[in-house]
């Protein structure tokens, strides 16, 4: 008798673990933890989206900065040297060492207040459906690794209705390649800065999915165009590096 009901026990456990996975499988959308009238990343996610589209295309077409002060104008766009002199038989000199972290910071310094005001609007709509919120406004961090681009908002939030929910932090994040373009871009600056050039080919036949565009202007500036032909992401730079004067080499001909 005393086995019967033990493996009366293990069956009925069984049968609520499959009635379980059987219900996340029929019901994705179920959100364990959190309110079924306010999902807190879904609508920070939503409410931010577009800003983000909107800041990573900018900065990606300006060699990684919102508002360039070291550039060249190219088809109406401003493109930051990330690796400039302005002598002639010398290397260029590195302005961005740590890349991927300065296009980090510009995306986090441009959507800041806009993710801050989504907040508010989230504990908003939160009030509005009878929760009694408290909270404050948090930090905002901007993550770029292989894939994606994180954004997290470390926000202590406690909702109470019927019960109490307490949140740490949200976070959202969309898929990009930008960091791979970022890391090309590091390597290509770091052979002008010690070897005056770069050869695209050597990276694409290691980088199938990778374009490398490099344009010649007349004063000594070299603009980079990279993309992923996969994703469509870009990213744009100039660099000015190892420049010969007008003339050079016809006075020893």
């Amino acid at each position: 008798m005393e086995k019967k009901g033990q493996i009366a026990i293990f069956v009925v456990i069984a049968l609520v673990i499959v009635a379980v996975i059987i219900a996340v499988f029929l019901f994705p959308n179920i959100n364990v933890g959190t309110s079924a009238e306010v999902n807190p990343n879904s609508f920070l996610r939503e409410c931010i989206d577009s800003e983000m589209d909107g800041v990573l295309e900018a900065v990606s077409a300006q060699g990684g900065s919102i508002i360039p002060d070291n550039y060249i104008m190219y088809q109406d766009d401003k493109i930051q040297y990330l690796c400039y002199t302005s002598e002639y038989y010398k290397t260029c000199v590195v302005q961005q060492p740590l890349l991927v972290r300065h296009v980090q910071n510009e995306i986090k310094k441009v959507i800041e207040p806009s993710a801050q005001q989504c907040l508010r609007e989230l504990i908003d709509e939160y009030e509005s459906k009878g929760y009694d919120v408290q909270g404050s406004a948090g930090e905002l961090n901007v993550t770029i690794i292989p894939g994606k681009i994180n954004v997290e908002f470390n926000a202590p939030l406690s909702v109470t209705k019927e019960g109490t929910q307490s949140f740490r932090k949200f976070g959202v994040s969309m898929e990009s390649e930008i960091y791979d373009l970022l890391m090309t871009a590091t390597s290509i600056v770091q052979f002008e800065s010690s070897l005056g050039d770069s050869e695209p080919l050597m990276y694409i036949q290691y980088y199938p999915d990778l374009k490398i565009e490099k344009i010649s202007r007349d004063d000594g500036t070299t603009i980079y165009r990279l993309s992923n032909v996969v994703s469509g992401d870009r990213f744009t730079f100039a660099s000015r590096s190892l420049v010969f004067p007008a003339g050079y080499g016809l006075e020893n001909q």
